[in-house]
């Protein structure tokens, strides 16, 4: 079976000519971060193409130069961001988690005004941001037509903005702005503009505006045709109509139903059976009806970012008519990760530390939240042996709630590649991953701390 099936709307390869290989560093991407769904990142310089008509070609390439040197390092950090293609003065780019991508997107608009206020001679760089979310692969394969339909999304998304602006739908806001808020990063304003029509998309897309106003004040997009409320005749046929819906909501009043408002993940669950939430079939992001038979009472849902990223929220469900709009809260697993290198400049000895500290909560089978305060540390040391070889010593150990619950080390002189696991209980577990080159022009080694929720689905 081809992975990568042909999409016959919004064709990616077509409008944006993504190469095998572009794809491939995609699905390798996602893969790593061991999620389905990835948030995409589209850039564009505001003015770009009268700059280069009106200053000539040698003059904006400086200019992309220069916005490349900003915005690359910022994406790419800590390699939590991919950049998957340039487009003229655009960048395309993916993260695995929502809350990085927003993050970085105020940090993009952070440096560049910073950069502008230090280079006023200087042309003025003010760029775009649009970023939009969701599932891009079905059974661990990337899915063409899913993920061009992203993509295309985040590109007309990023077309209403200003320069300054960063836009994003529904899913990004829903999923990034609790963490933006907790990590304080700026003077930051969130606004929601309304739903817009999108080119090649049917049905209007709610767009967000997130914004550090010491930069910029959240404005309406300035272009895009805005969704009109329902007129005043309509409210009218409307006040009509509701004397008929309540003749039939009291008969319904013993059959429950349950509405989520603006839902847009696909693969939730409930916490305490394990069950898949069934939906119906209408678009992403607007409301859907709960199809699984279902009794009263309380319950909490979540749906994964990540394997060490999930989002829980509780619903209660009464008699009747239920519109539920579920206030998803997210639970991150904490991780660490250090890599180092031996080379002529250190004298092919070098040696690095890294330690953290994280209080996180995760559901049991019950619903009961657990507490937990989590003491992550690793080293390596590398160096020549009494032999002459090259040796790295990794060492690892984690503390939680105050009692160590493993502690390891590793020496090899051989390279090496391993993952296993350290410690694990009924609700999550932890992974050293160790990765050793040892060679004649290259010796690297990583080691990593890295964390997954263990799940209680029991159906897909």
């Amino acid at each position: 079976m081809n992975r990568f099936a042909m999409s016959n709307e919004n064709d990616i390869k077509q409008n944006y000519s993504l190469s095998q290989k572009e794809m491939t560093s995609v699905d390798n991407y996602r893969k790593l971060r061991e999620t389905s769904v990835l948030t995409v990142m589209f850039t564009d310089i505001k003015g770009f193409t009268d700059l280069t008509e009106e200053k000539g070609e040698i003059f904006s390439t400086k200019v992309r130069k220069t916005h490349n040197n900003i915005l690359i390092p910022i994406i790419e950090k800590n390699n939590e961001g991919l950049i998957v293609k340039h487009i003229g003065d655009s960048i395309m780019a993916v993260f695995s988690e929502p809350s990085t991508a927003v993050e970085r997107a105020i940090k993009i608009q952070q440096e560049l005004n910073k950069y502008n206020k230090q280079n006023l001679d200087d042309v003025n760089l003010e760029v775009r941001i649009g970023l939009h979310m969701g599932q891009i692969a079905i059974e661990n394969d990337i899915n063409l037509d899913l993920f061009g339909r992203h993509v295309n999304r985040a590109s007309r998304v990023e077309g209403l903005a200003d320069g300054k602006q960063i836009f994003m739908t529904y899913p990004v806001f829903d999923s990034a702005h609790g963490w933006i808020e907790q990590h304080k990063i700026g003077n930051i304003s969130w606004k929601k503009h309304g739903a817009y029509f999108l080119k090649g998309i049917k049905e209007p897309i709610d767009i967000y505006e997130v914004a550090d106003t010491s930069i910029l004040k959240p404005k309406p997009p300035q272009k895009g045709k805005k969704k009109r409320g329902i007129p005043k005749i309509g409210i009218l046929i409307s006040l009509i109509l509701l004397g008929i819906v309540l003749s039939f909501a009291i008969m319904q009043f013993q059959k429950i139903q349950v509405t989520l408002i603006e839902f847009w993940p696909e693969k939730v669950y409930f916490n305490k059976s394990g069950e898949k939430l069934l939906l119906d079939d209408d678009p992403i992001g607007k409301n859907r009806i709960l199809l699984n038979k279902i009794k009263r009472g309380d319950y909490l849902i979540y749906y994964n970012v990540s394997r060490m990223v999930r989002y829980y929220a509780p619903i209660s469900i009464k008699r009747g008519k239920n519109n539920i709009d579920p206030d998803f809260k997210e639970h991150r697993i904490p991780s660490t990760y250090r890599t180092i290198s031996l080379n002529e400049k250190n004298q092919f000895k070098n040696e690095i530390f890294a330690n953290r500290t994280a209080e996180y909560s995760l559901f049991n089978i019950k619903n009961e939240k657990i507490q937990y305060k989590a003491y992550l540390g690793i080293s390596i040391k590398g160096e020549k042996n009494a032999s002459g070889k090259f040796e790295f010593i990794a060492e690892w150990t984690i503390d939680l709630n105050g009692e160590n619950v493993c502690s390891g080390t590793k020496t090899s002189s051989k390279e090496l590649k391993e993952k296993f696991v350290i410690f694990e209980d009924d609700l999550h577990f932890y992974e050293i991953i160790l990765n050793l080159c040892v060679g004649t022009k290259h010796n690297y080694a990583n080691i990593e701390i890295t964390p997954s929720f263990k799940t209680v689905s029991k159906t897909e």
